[in-house]
């Protein structure tokens, strides 16, 4: 148990030192802030993603490694304690908000549109109270006066912009396993990693140089959100792993090149650190665009299973009892047969068009009988009827069916069509 708490604890710190470091390498120097915070990103995703007796270990690595590094950053033990204990408790409360929102089906099915919506609160607690604590934490350890405001509002949107980038792509990985086979097909890998080498064409072409310089002072500002439709058709064929990766490799390069310098951001600033501000908006809509995206395509995914599961079921029901599924149009009477038809009635059911075909290998006495039953189904007169008759193929073969014929109507109270169930002895 204690090597497991280690082991967690241990794996949780290096991956938020890397992340921090990360950010910090992208870090702005018009405040103390980096431009984009990815390391509390690993906190708040780790904890979505791991069983709850890990969630201990979890904080415990967060909060040892962000007091290293405020250490390492000249900080005194006290103040540095105090931004580890911050880094726990606005992640855990953050993603305590985000697992209530990831509210299970009636089948126990996870909702992606509601978990994807706790996490865009969860890390908007997480980002907030982390930013009034911390921001209250400068104030009272560092000697020179903090600009409060501007402090909170870059802490604010680079921890936001960090979650939504890191969480989704460790929720998506948690449960990854390495397959031989299946998964998504190398055409549609091609497809993806063509669409997201035009987003860094696109991408590189607006940010990484003046646009005014590139494409005129009159087009280039424009073009700012041109690469945005490459990202999304690349979640779109990548799919939730293929696109958290994707964004979060589009998003550092996007911010690479504004600290650089370069794209509209960092041609026009208002006051400084505008681009800082600006540039994580972007990062935050292109996020916000793809995870969105993955929430329908999970849902989507989720539903197209489910019916595949029912669809299964049914047709298991059905094949155990020998029953065969039709549905005749009342007014022509054609006929549309369910899948295992064939094989149950003995005989290629395609050739069955209509109720009247059906009704022509009964036995020839019982044949007006039929006729007549139709008709008062038909014309509504009869609700149900039952059919118990012998087939007779021209192949010589013979199916003993008992059907159940029920009207279908429709909204002007006429019968549209009937649905049958034709149980077949063995």
């Amino acid at each position: 148990m204690a090597l497991r708490f280690a082991v967690t604890a241990g794996v949780t710190f290096l991956a938020w030192v890397v992340a921090a470091v990360l950010s910090q390498s992208m870090g702005d120097a018009m405040t103390l802030s980096a431009s984009v915070w990815l390391a509390t990103g690993v906190t708040f995703g780790a904890l979505l993603a791991v069983r709850p007796p890990k969630r201990p270990a979890v904080l415990t690595g967060a909060a040892l490694a962000a007091i290293v590094l405020a250490l390492l950053d000249g900080l005194a033990v006290l103040p540095a304690v105090a931004f580890g204990l911050n880094e726990a408790l606005c992640a855990a409360l953050g993603a305590w908000v985000a697992r209530l929102l990831r509210s299970t089906g009636p089948e126990g099915s996870l909702e992606p549109g509601k978990a994807y919506a706790g996490v865009l609160l969860g890390a908007l607690l997480t980002s907030a109270l982390g930013a009034s604590i911390g921001v209250m934490t400068w104030s009272w350890a560092l000697p020179e006066p903090v600009a409060i405001m501007v402090e909170w509002r870059v802490w604010t949107c680079t921890t936001f912009v960090g979650i939504l980038l890191i969480a989704p792509l460790i929720t998506s990985f948690a449960g990854f396993k390495v397959k031989r086979s299946g998964g998504m097909a190398s055409s549609q890998f091609l497809a993806g990693a063509g669409t997201f080498l035009l987003f860094f064409v696109v991408a590189a072409l607006i940010f990484s140089a003046d646009v005014s310089d590139r494409f005129s002072a009159s087009l280039g500002p424009t073009l700012t959100y041109l690469p945005l439709p490459f990202m999304v058709v690349t979640a779109i064929l990548w799919k939730e792993r293929g696109a958290t990766v994707a964004t979060l490799i589009g998003a550092l390069a996007l911010i690479a090149w504004t600290n650089a310098g370069g794209g509209p951001f960092a041609e026009i600033e208002g006051f400084p650190g505008e681009a800082v501000i600006e540039v994580q908006g972007y990062v935050a809509v292109m996020a916000l665009l793809v995870g969105v995206v993955n929430a329908l395509g999970a849902t989507a995914a989720q539903a197209l299973a489910q019916a595949q599961d029912w669809r299964t079921r049914y047709r298991q029901v059905l094949d155990s009892n020998r029953t065969v599924v039709a549905n005749f149009d009342a007014r022509t009477g054609a006929a549309e047969w369910g899948e295992g038809a064939s094989e149950l009635l003995r005989t290629n059911a395609s050739v069955l068009l209509t109720v009247q075909d059906l009704i022509a290998h009964a036995d020839p006495q019982e044949q007006p009988a039929l006729q007549a039953d139709w008709r008062d189904l038909t014309q509504g007169q009869r609700d149900h009827i039952l059919w118990k008759n012998t087939l007779r193929w021209s192949d010589g073969r013979v199916a003993n069916v008992d059907a159940r014929l029920s009207s279908v109507r429709g909204a002007d109270g006429q019968v549209e069509q009937v649905a049958a169930l034709l149980q077949v002895e063995a």
